[in-house]
């Protein structure tokens, strides 16, 4: 908004009498908030982001807080405890946006295995698949068969298309 002429704010709007107006270097709401006081926003919000060293794994990390209490959280809700796993559902009803964000995909954990068993179960899934890469053109062989003189049928029969569609008289 632009003040028109005369410090009004809007138009047709005129400023208040001056008896009425603040005066300057004086607050227009001298009964609010001390100076110095904090929000409990500003609180929690401190006391969340402060860093403390933990052990984890034997390794020591500097971690914040609510690092420290989503890690635990996630612990206890994958242990089976359902108080845990509300939590943390809580939380992230918080802290997810209210539309969902199509660039984003879902991330599903696999149950817990070892690393033996996961490699032979993938193993498993994919002994009947080809390598990219790795089959074999047979309509290839089969051609270069035929042009060598071995006889295969649909080598000769690759042959006479070869011949009757690409050959170049020149």
């Amino acid at each position: 908004m632009s003040k028109v002429d005369g410090g009004a704010s809007a138009e047709g709007r005129a400023p208040p009498p001056a008896n009425a107006q603040f005066r300057k270097g004086r607050s227009g709401n001298p009964q609010g908030r001390p100076k110095g006081s904090v929000s409990t926003d500003g609180l929690t919000r401190k006391f969340a982001l402060k860093k403390q060293v933990v052990k984890i794994g034997g390794k020591r990390q500097k971690l914040s807080r609510l690092e420290i209490v989503i890690l635990k959280l996630t612990a206890l809700a994958a242990a089976g405890k359902p108080a845990a796993a509300r939590l943390m559902h809580e939380l992230r009803s918080l802290s997810v946006p209210r539309e969902l964000d199509h660039r984003y995909g879902v991330l599903i954990v696999p149950a817990e295995t070892t690393v033996e068993a996961f490699i032979a179960e993938q193993e498993e899934l994919n002994k009947h698949r080809v390598e990219p890469g790795t089959e074999v053109n047979i309509e290839h062989e089969e051609f270069v068969k035929s042009v060598r003189g071995e006889p295969t049928a649909l080598g000769e029969a690759l042959l006479a298309f070869h011949r009757k569609y690409h050959h170049n008289p020149t």
